[in-house]
C-alpha cells in the first residue's frame, strides 16, 4: 500500500505539475546561482513549505496502520528542520539521484521529502 502511495504520489507530481522542482533542477540552479544563494534557499523553502502541506494533509486521512511516517505528537516539523531533513536525505541519496539522472528519470522533491520522512519517522 505504501508503495502504492508513493507511486501514485510521484505520477500525480510528475504529470500535472510541470513547475515541480526536481533533484536535476535544484542542481542546475545551484549551478548557476551558486550553492549559498539566499534566495534560491527562500524559494526552496517556500516550495518545501507548501510541499509539507499537502503531504501531511494527504496522510492526515490515513489509518495509522497505512502511514509511510509517523511524526511523534510531541515533535513539530517546522520549515527549518524539513529543510535539514530534506538537504540530509540528498546526501544519502546521492549516488542514487545521480544515476537516476544519468537514466533520464526526474526525481521530485516530493518523493525526497517522503523518504526523509520515511527514514526520520517510522512507524514502529
Amino acid at each position: 500500500m505504501l508503495r502504492l502511495f508513493v507511486c501514485l504520489l510521484t505520477v500525480l507530481t510528475t504529470c500535472t505539475s510541470q513547475a515541480a522542482l526536481t533533484v536535476d533542477g535544484y542542481r542546475q540552479m545551484q549551478e548557476k546561482h551558486g550553492k549559498d544563494n539566499e534566495v534560491l534557499e527562500i524559494q526552496v523553502g517556500m516550495y518545501v513549505d507548501g510541499l509539507l502541506d499537502g503531504l501531511f494533509m494527504v496522510s492526515r486521512d490515513l489509518p495509522e496502520d497505512k502511514r509511510g511516517w509517523c511524526v511523534p505528537d510531541s515533535e513539530e516539523i517546522t520549515l527549518e528542520l524539513a529543510l535539514e531533513l530534506f538537504k540530509r536525505e540528498l546526501k544519502i541519496r546521492n549516488a542514487e539521484y545521480t544515476e537516476f539522472s544519468e537514466l533520464g528519470i526526474q526525481v521530485p522533491f516530493s518523493l525526497v521529502m517522503v523518504d526523509a520522512l520515511q527514514r526520520n519517522y517510522p512507524c514502529k
